[in-house]
């Protein structure tokens, strides 16, 4: 593998000039093909767990390398249909802290004409993104994680879904185009966020920001159903205009400017899917 060559070749170069040499991250971008594979979760772990071996014996560094995933929302793309990678590279995040960290999705970037890559200016910001996340997890030793859903309890007709919010306060971004408007009316006010109970599709009146939470407003009594929130996870069958399949508009007040493109690249939502007890 190019990676274990390179590691090995900059390591005796290193070790020739009298300095040391180490890798601070792994990052993988990725997870369109496997937008199906219900073990890529398993498999990213593996893959961190194999890297980790193979590049610290070469390296001879004793410190862990941390894994950066993103997520990725352009594959499947029929009405109704989920990515298991997606939800993967979020839980993965959840399940082995500090060792793998999603870095958020990528709905809020720029995209090609295929839906499924981003522009240059697209790939830049995800850049700009890796490259904090680094500096704080890496270069000054702190934890980081993305904004995600901790928790959601349903009352009534409302769910309420807490997060953790890397930069307060949560916004709404209104430059986007709505999520849904074509294939789930039922969902086309609630900015990204999705309702199902007993199988079937929950109007969403409104949805509106309290501190660290969103609270969800549907138009029926939830009482007794089986209830589970979403976030960006289903498609509608077509992408938006100049970007992907799934989206939302919830992100924080991070005022990260980019040294490449200059803009601002807050922390958006990640795409989660959780049961609402």
């Amino acid at each position: 593998m190019a990676t274990l060559f390179e590691a090995s070749a900059i390591t005796r170069l290193a070790a020739a000039a009298g300095k040391t040499y180490g890798i601070g991250a792994i990052v993988i971008t990725h997870g369109e093909s496997d937008a199906g594979n219900a073990a890529y979760e398993s498999a990213l772990v593996q893959l961190w767990s194999d890297y980790n071996a193979d590049l610290m014996a070469r390296t001879g560094q004793a410190s862990r390398i941390p894994m950066f995933v993103s997520q990725q929302h352009s594959v499947p793309q029929g009405r109704g249909q989920t990515s298991a990678s997606t939800i993967a590279a979020w839980r993965v995040g959840m399940d082995h802290p500090g060792d793998i960290v999603c870095s958020g999705p990528k709905y809020q970037y720029p995209y090609a004409s295929d839906g499924v890559h981003l522009t240059t200016r697209g790939y830049d910001l995800l850049g700009e993104k890796y490259g904090e996340i680094f500096f704080e997890k890496v270069v000054r030793g702190n934890d980081w994680q993305p904004l995600q859903p901790i928790a959601a309890t349903r009352a009534g007709t409302v769910v309420t879904v807490q997060f953790h919010v890397p930069v307060p306060p949560l916004v709404w971004d209104d430059a986007l185009p709505s999520p849904h408007p074509t294939g789930y009316p039922q969902w086309t006010a609630g900015r990204g966020f999705e309702v199902v109970a007993a199988g079937t599709p929950v109007t969403i009146d409104s949805v509106e920001i309290s501190a660290d939470t969103v609270l969800i407003h549907c138009a029926s009594d939830l009482t007794g159903a089986s209830v589970s929130v979403s976030y960006a996870h289903t498609a509608d069958g077509a992408a938006m205009p100049g970007g992907t399949s799934r989206w939302g508009h919830l992100h924080d007040s991070d005022s990260l400017m980019g040294a490449t493109t200059h803009g601002a690249n807050p922390n958006y939502c990640v795409s989660f899917s959780m049961a609402a007890p």
